[in-house]
């Protein structure tokens, strides 16, 4: 399979992070990842390429943040060691 050019991969990658975005947002897989060109990027597309880095970015940001948040607001109850062994089972608050 050739490599894309600069014009086909930056549109390719305005297309994947609006894609990574909606399955952040919505909790699915996100896409794979794309076919990066050979050779260095144009001097004319290199502000395109530096945008979608930023693009890029800021997602990873807000994803972290969220999962951060979503951390913190957990009940300390389910933050356990995942070695740790766990009591038996409970029902109505009465051991089974």
């Amino acid at each position: 399979m050739p490599s894309p050019t600069w014009d086909e991969y930056l549109a390719d990658a305005s297309a994947h992070l609006a894609a990574l975005r909606r399955a952040a947002e919505r909790g699915v897989e996100p896409p794979g990842p794309l076919d990066h060109p050979v050779g260095p990027i144009p001097v004319e597309r290199q502000a395109e390429a530096q945008r979608l880095a930023v693009g890029y970015d800021q997602l990873a940001v807000e994803v972290v943040s969220l999962m951060s948040m979503i951390e913190q607001r957990r009940f300390p109850s389910t933050r356990r060691n995942p070695h740790q062994e766990q009591g038996p089972a409970r029902y109505i608050d009465t051991p089974v």
